[in-house]
């Protein structure tokens, strides 16, 4: 399947340095000059063309997911909602299951997923003829189009479902939607590879997470493995496999560079973008540069705020999470992740409480801005990170596999309680608390809320509909549109459907 909207040349003479110092801090000139070369495998002969590839890769992702759309998927989970009206009802659709293949925005993950791919499939097939006297240099840069590949099909298949499987460069193959199981297996395939070519730490890079390196794939993997072992495939012996993945980072944490932050809230700070260990994979915003995140600031705000009203927190997730916190001593996470005092820079006075608020609804402060001082925060382009695998995750992979594998590791239960602790909680879980699968995926509601993370973890554990059977009853009717949400279904209610622009150009993806 030959890729529409994409442009198929790119420049092949971009230093590795410059490439470098875009991931480092995002302010290398990344324009495509579409003149310069056909991009195909042939032209591609030095590590030079080689890293110009994993560039353009880097530029389609980014230019994807700095908007909001990128994840639109995930507003189907019952941690975040939107406004119902204008621009915003792709949103909303998403929100309430009622995603149609013409709903507005759903175009952007798909579109962003198959250029990254179509890049690596590139660089992969060029890789017996780069010639290069540095070994390492050219086993990391491919190892990181396995990544890449890797990390698109997840995505997609995460939001769309059955997605085609496309692994030939430049292919006017015409292609059907693939399997769960070829498509997960795919993955995996991408990054056994990606695990083995990649280096513990990749070199000139201070900003863990910027760019994979061996503990990246190998926790990747412990997502994959987790994903494989719910819905849809309920493979239950991958339970197993997600557990030694993740045990294997735990392991080696300090070799890959990861660990947990001290200050939560940091890690949504402009400030403190740099200084981030636990990113285990993440892309560094320089709005300056021309590379900037659009997801956050005051599409996290309210309109009294000067806000735009896109991405909200749900009431009763709200309402539960308070009351978990104030329970079990996490308050200091709960208020890192929602803002609840007064926010200083409205057009007109707001109160503290947001239920007395035009629109009713929790700010996250994880949209909105770690501090809400920051330039950023008061702006819709902003110098914030934007976080694809944090290393909590990689603990409560960990805690979460190991139980449902049928174990009760020790260290299953030291990986939950470190990420307890760190949130401030008063006391250890040990098993008479609880189940440990119960109370790791109790602990990743809490610790991944606004994240765009929680609708995944509903879709492979089938509990959805619980969730969103447990809205409160203010969201319950959207009187703007007159439509109530969808709470139960089959594949169609998991899944984001597949554009129509698609479906038109290949009618084999109806199917």
């Amino acid at each position: 399947m030959k890729r529409n909207k994409f442009k198929t040349q790119f420049w092949t003479r971009i230093s590795t340095m410059v490439f470098s110092v875009f991931i480092i801090t995002s302010c290398s000139n990344l324009d495509e000059n579409p003149d310069e070369v056909q991009l195909n495998p042939a032209n591609l002969t030095s590590d030079d063309a080689l890293a110009a590839t994993l560039t353009g890769m880097y530029r389609n992702l980014i230019d994807g997911a700095k908007d909001t759309q990128f994840r639109i998927a995930a507003f189907g989970g019952d941690d975040l909602t939107t406004h119902s009206a204008s621009n915003k009802i792709a949103f909303r659709e998403s929100d309430w299951r009622r995603l149609t293949s013409s709903s507005s925005r759903i175009e952007t993950a798909y579109n962003t997923s198959y250029n990254v791919i179509t890049l690596a499939n590139i660089a992969i097939e060029a890789q017996s003829k780069i010639i290069s006297t540095d070994k390492a240099k050219v086993d990391r840069l491919i190892g990181e189009a396995y990544f890449m590949r890797a990390f698109s099909y997840m995505h997609l298949t995460k939001s769309y479902g059955r997605v085609p499987l496309q692994l030939v460069p430049n292919s006017n193959e015409e292609l059907s939607r693939a399997s769960f199981v070829d498509i997960y297996t795919q993955i995996e395939a991408d990054l056994v590879k990606a695990e083995e070519l990649l280096p513990n730490v990749f070199p000139g890079i201070p900003v863990v997470g910027a760019r994979p390196n061996k503990g990246t794939a190998k926790a990747f993997l412990s997502r994959l493995y987790l994903m494989w072992g719910g819905y849809p495939i309920k493979d239950a012996s991958k339970y197993a496999l997600a557990a030694s993945k993740a045990k294997e980072v735990i392991d080696n944490e300090g070799t890959y560079g990861f660990g947990l932050t001290n200050d939560f809230r940091a890690l949504w700070t402009e400030a403190n973008r740099f200084n981030q260990n636990e990113s285990v994979f993440a892309l560094v915003s320089c709005v300056t540069c021309g590379v900037h995140n659009r997801t956050m600031g005051r599409l996290g705000l309210p309109a009294e705020a000067g806000g735009w009203n896109e991405t909200f927190g749900e009431v009763a997730f709200f309402e539960d999470m308070e009351a978990d916190a104030s329970a079990n001593g996490t308050e200091k996470r709960f208020n890192d992740t929602y803002v609840l005092e007064v926010i200083p820079r409205s057009k007109r006075p707001l109160g503290a409480d947001w239920r007395t608020w035009v629109d009713p609804h929790p700010v996250l402060r994880k949209i909105a801005g770690g501090d809400l001082t920051e330039p950023g925060a008061n702006n819709t382009l902003g110098n914030f990170n934007i976080y694809f695998m944090r290393y909590a995750e990689v603990l409560l992979n960990y805690a979460e596999a190991v139980g449902r594998s049928g174990g009760n590791d020790p260290a299953a239960w030291d990986a939950l309680n470190r990420v307890r602790t760190r949130a401030g909680a008063t006391s250890t879980l040990t098993s008479a608390d609880g189940t440990l699968t119960d109370l790791a995926f109790m602990e990743r509601k809490w610790e991944f809320a606004g994240e765009f993370l929680r609708m995944h973890d509903l879709v492979r554990t089938e509990t959805l509909s619980a969730a969103l059977a447990n809205r409160s009853p203010k969201e319950w009717v959207d009187v703007v549109n007159n439509t109530t949400p969808i709470t139960s279904g089959g594949e169609e209610f998991y899944f984001t459907p597949i554009p129509q622009a698609e479906l038109d150009i290949y009618p084999g993806l109806n199917n």
